[in-house]
């Protein structure tokens, strides 16, 4: 498929919203972009303001897509507009739903960092989408990786090679090869040079497109009058209590909790540390006034502008976190199911173990979890950005990070939790019977950034014949959804309250949903059987890689709407017709 029918795919999937300027058809159900200049700038506390407002999507994708996908920012040679490119009908058909799945009332908001040359990419997938644009000055974001420790984190010395590897190909090179040298340049160095490029990226995207600054050193000197600026211009209502903090900072510095809000521009970096940051930065911008147009340069240098604002203090990194000890993880105890509703509820959530072991298995029976760069099953995160489900391609098996093989599995897709149910003679729960089973449960043991990561799928006080994280620790997948046109893509409920959403009664009964690929860190699988199901109906895994390859190879077929060939995917997983 050329390129061009990446326009086409972004033109149709508008229009199934009602997103057509040719038309004149009301531009109002375009997802919200926010994107950050870099990371650390300020994201979380806006996706926190805002989401009792507007649906969240965080990172899609950058985090969605494999590294071998064409459309990956961490692919060394991104996709080419201008040129040709070409998508199989798995990738295709993904990206159109991924893409659905972003529209909707309210307006959702799409929060994406760090995207570099795949920038003008995403842009081009959602030509209706406002655009705010997350700034702050390079020594804040420095000081901010310094005291997380996130450059050997996040592995930032390897994104530098990628992303320098891939300023150095044909068609980036003259305009990008003298910005990003290949010679493994300090952290300090690396960290300027590649906040001045994406910024420059960024910047050179957004040329002659409508968008908003939201600068991070607005939002800490007065976050009320930012915050009232964004919602009146995205025509959004303000919300109705501050955002959410976690109860026990220590504990989420150690993983993911990161909208700790500050109140003055204080680095925690030594002098020289600066100096290298902002020198290199700017470097990097002179030098891009010479090889990019100048305006975009000028428009990139305004957004890093402030280094001057902050004060220097002593940096205080943060204690490297302790991984967990399987000896000190409390015994899982065998899977039962417990009468909740007209159903029996499976006692503890999917766990990481668990969940290997089926993509291994089906792996073995020829079906790989990622096919043509798109995950099927479960998005394989790396540990540092909490992945805990690794392919090792040696041993042809799924392994799980030391510690974590009793805690519950995330980043699984609905295919993939549909898959384990399929397995273990199960099904997902309906939202109905959710709702009915967490009524009157107690309060959720791990939510609001409570323990800063999913724990164990053990609660505590709480015994083997008993539900465990009926509520709180992960949101799960429901086996229903909302009721779509035909044309639409399938999409199926999530229910709960998670380690890293709030865990209030209004929360937890939200209506929100996902596609049918659609993954998060927050979300696992809750297994319930009906009194004529036990393990011994289960499929083999055999039967169902049939199943999914099946559906696989329906997907050329030009006279299916992306609807109907959902439907056939759960058709196929649940043996039932799909009904919304």
């Amino acid at each position: 498929m050329l390129t061009a029918g990446l326009k086409d795919i972004a033109a149709r999937v508008a229009a199934l919203h009602g997103q057509d300027e040719g038309k004149g058809l009301a531009l109002t159900t375009a997802p919200v972009l926010a994107l950050g200049i870099f990371e650390r700038v300020g994201s979380n506390w806006l996706s926190d303001s805002l989401r009792g407002e507007m649906p969240q999507h965080n990172e899609p994708f950058r985090q969605q897509l494999s590294r071998k996908h064409p459309m990956s920012p961490r692919d060394r040679v991104p996709l080419d507009l201008t040129g040709g490119a070409w998508l199989g009908d798995l990738e295709r058909h993904h990206l159109a739903c991924a893409l659905s799945d972003l529209y909707g009332h309210p307006r959702h908001l799409v929060k994406e960092t760090n995207l570099f040359f795949s920038t003008d990419t995403v842009l081009t997938l959602l030509p209706y989408s406002p655009v705010l644009v997350l700034t702050r000055a390079p020594v804040g974001i420095a000081s901010s990786f310094a005291r997380s420790r996130l450059w050997e984190r996040w592995r930032y010395g390897e994104r530098y090679a990628q992303v320098a590897s891939t300023a150095h190909t044909a068609r980036w090179r003259s305009e990008f090869e003298p910005l990003l040298p290949q010679d493994d340049p300090r952290e300090p160095i690396a960290l300027g040079r590649l906040i001045a490029v994406n910024a420059l990226l960024l910047a050179g995207a957004l040329a002659g497109r409508d968008r908003t600054i939201v600068s991070y050193k607005q939002h800490v000197k007065d976050p009320a009058a930012t915050l009232a600026r964004i919602a009146a211009h995205l025509d959004v209502a303000l919300p109705a209590s501050p955002p959410s903090r976690p109860t026990t900072p220590e504990a989420a510095d150690a993983t993911f909790a990161t909208n700790g809000h500050k109140n003055e521009l204080v680095a925690g970096l030594d002098r020289r540390t600066a100096e290298l940051v902002s020198e290199h930065a700017n470097a990097t911008l002179i030098r891009a006034a010479q090889t990019l147009d100048p305006q975009v340069a000028a428009t990139a240098a305004e957004w890093l502008a402030g280094d001057d604002l902050y004060e220097l203090c002593e940096p205080i990194a943060r204690s490297r976190p302790a991984a967990p000890s399987a000896a000190v993880v409390q015994k899982v105890p065998l899977p039962a199911y417990c009468p909740v509703t007209r159903a029996s509820w499976r006692n503890t959530l999917v766990t990481n173990g668990e969940m290997a072991d089926l993509l291994t298995m089906l792996h073995a029976a020829g079906m790989p979890n990622t096919q043509c760069g798109t995950n099927l099953l479960l998005c394989p995160m790396p540990h540092e950005r909490g992945g805990r489900l690794h392919f090792d391609a040696k041993r042809r098996r799924w392994l799980v990070s030391p510690g974590f093989e009793a805690h519950p599995a995330y980043w699984v897709t609905w295919a993939g939790a549909t898959a384990m149910a399929a397995w273990s003679g199960a099904r997902l729960p309906t939202r109905a019977e959710a709702m009915e089973a967490t009524v009157g449960a107690p309060p959720a043991y791990n939510c609001d950034y409570a323990v800063g990561d999913a724990s164990s799928v053990v609660e505590p006080g709480r015994g083997a014949g008993q539900v465990h994280h009926l509520v709180g620790n992960l949101q799960i997948w429901c086996g229903d959804g909302p009721v779509l046109s035909e044309a639409e893509p399938e999409q199926r409920f999530l229910f709960g309250a998670a380690w890293n959403t709030p865990g209030t009664g209004e929360a937890i009964g939200a209506m929100r949903s996902r596609y049918l690929l659609g993954s998060s860190r927050g979300v696992g699988v809750r297994l319930v059987r009906d009194p004529d199901t036990t393990q011994a109906t289960g499929l083999g895994a055999w039967e169902l890689a049939h199943l999914i390859n099946g559906w696989i190879d329906d997907l050329g077929n030009p006279a299916c709407s992306l609807g109907e060939l959902d439907r056939r995917l759960v058709t196929a997983l649940t043996g039932a017709a799909a009904s919304s």
